[in-house]
């Protein structure tokens, strides 16, 4: 529908330069036409289809930027896009009271140039502006302290990556509520995730399966999970996702740990599930004591090896014949690995 409307527009235009331009480009042909091809309604009708046939190449680039911006404006909320209206109103306004003053002093050329930008800057201006700053505006109200409808106005904007997702343990930070705000799944991150969840690989497979699911969960929670429509031409997931959070001021959850570091060369918030789990992990240190089950044989002679709620490895000395019991134990020394921490233990006498 959008392609169609395009076309009427870019015909419309040719229309009106065909009525404006092609009779004083007739009148300086050598010979004089017939007024049946000299008239109106003829200037109007070569226009457009000359201008549809010379600028025909644009209509998809064109449709897709009022694609991108129709997307980016319906996942704004409704104060967003009054404030942002007013302001670029308010732009515009200045603009014209400084091109009344301009045009006292007689320059038309660069009265009308100057004119122009001035219009275009202050009106992009305005428009972030009160995009930007509108919960800051919202304060200036008597009543209002940072409140709309009877709720409170909510934290920055989060994009969850696709390695958040099928990471899972999102789910469950979000339902704790330590997560406010609006959370956002851009539509080439729901992609990637069907990418993967159709690929031939069984283990690439079901980690895509899963994340689906986990979305799923997310969204059957009740909380305020959207997908937004992004229009991408290449599948460069970790790029788009860079520039979607520069472009809305909004923070990225991830796990993935390169991801993390180019967002802080952006000066992008990242919320880092793994450090988040790290920051809650139970201090364990030596002289501790531990009730552990016994899941299965250590690598050493005699070694029984159980796991901690959050995955941390136990190894138990003399634990080899405790297998399938919970027993205590004493912590003797915790190593630091680069796949995380193993406690080392000995039975409590």
């Amino acid at each position: 529908m959008l392609k169609y409307l395009i076309y009427i527009l870019y015909f419309l235009i040719g229309v009106s330069l065909g009525v404006w331009l092609l009779p004083d480009l007739i009148s300086l042909l050598p010979v004089e036409l017939p007024l049946l091809l000299d008239n109106v309604l003829i200037h109007g009708l070569i226009g457009g289809l000359l201008f549809l046939f010379l600028f025909l190449w644009t209509v998809p680039k064109v449709e897709s930027l009022i694609a991108k911006g129709e997307g980016m404006i319906l996942n704004r909320n409704l104060p967003e896009i009054i404030f942002a209206t007013l302001g670029m109103i308010i732009g515009l306004v200045v603009a014209v009271l400084i091109s009344l003053l301009l045009n006292t002093l007689n320059i038309p050329i660069v009265s009308e140039v100057i004119s122009f930008a001035l219009a275009v800057i202050l009106g992009y201006l305005g428009f972030q502006i009160g995009m930007k700053k509108h919960t800051e505006l919202l304060d200036v109200f008597p009543g209002q302290n940072g409140r709309q409808a009877g709720k409170v106005v909510q934290g920055q904007k989060k994009l969850v990556d696709t390695s958040a997702i099928i990471d899972g343990r999102i789910v469950d930070v979000v339902k704790t509520g330590f997560i406010e705000g609006e959370l956002v799944v851009p539509q080439f991150v729901l992609d990637e995730l069907q990418l993967i969840a159709d690929s031939t690989d069984a283990m690439k497979r079901d980690r895509g399966q899963r994340g689906l699911d986990m979305l799923n969960e997310l969204q059957d929670s009740g909380l305020d999970v959207t997908v937004q429509p992004v229009a991408y031409e290449k599948l460069d997931v970790d790029q788009q996702l860079v520039q979607l959070a520069k472009e809305e001021d909004a923070a990225l959850i991830t796990t993935d740990y390169n991801l993390n570091r180019v967002c802080q060369v952006h000066n992008i918030k990242v919320l880092n599930v793994n450090e988040l789990s790290d920051a809650i992990k139970l201090v364990i240190r030596q002289g501790d004591t531990l009730d552990i089950m016994v899941t299965k044989h250590g690598k050493e002679e005699g070694q029984g090896v159980g796991y901690l709620e959050d995955g941390t490895m136990v190894v138990i000395e003399e634990g080899r014949n405790l297998i399938n019991r919970t027993v205590s134990v004493e912590v003797t020394s915790v190593l630091q690995t680069n796949s995380g921490r193993i406690i080392f233990t000995k039975r409590e006498s």
